[in-house]
């Protein structure tokens, strides 16, 4: 089974210079836990719900006035909407990440695989549980 096949699509974005409160309540009406952030129309990192829990509210930053920006990741973990579900979860696994945003062969992100979309699939159960141990350690 291939990425495509599973993967959610479309999917919202929100710009590296909205608040945190809009984020927040941006994935509260998605009922997702991450959003791409967009500058310029490009996709420039990712903000996960506990980015804005341990990186703001922790912090006590006000989350009207601080940007998605400053508590986002930079770091994008990505697989090809063509890649066998093995081999996302492979890559979810290495990075110890629950989500990948998913790039169509031009390189543009046309969807995100969560693991839970790999744990509501039955074909892919036992691969979500291995997934999640591996995701699940303590980093090194």
């Amino acid at each position: 089974m291939q990425v495509r096949e599973i993967m959610n699509s479309p999917v919202q974005s929100i710009a590296r210079d909205e608040s945190i409160h809009h984020a927040a309540q941006q994935m509260r009406d998605l009922d997702v836990g991450m959003l791409p952030v967009n500058e310029n129309g490009e996709i420039v990192g990712t903000v996960t719900d506990r980015d804005i829990t341990i990186r703001a509210t922790a912090a006590g930053a006000d989350p009207d006035t601080t940007p998605v920006g400053d508590v986002m990741s930079n770091e994008i973990f990505t697989c090809s909407e063509e890649a066998d579900l093995d081999q996302a979860a492979r890559i979810m696994e290495a990075y110890q990440v629950r989500r990948l945003m998913v790039q169509d062969s031009s390189g543009d992100f046309v969807g995100m695989l969560a693991l839970a979309d790999l744990a509501r699939h039955r074909e892919t159960a036992g691969l979500s549980a291995e997934i999640l141990a591996g995701v699940s350690q303590p980093l090194h």
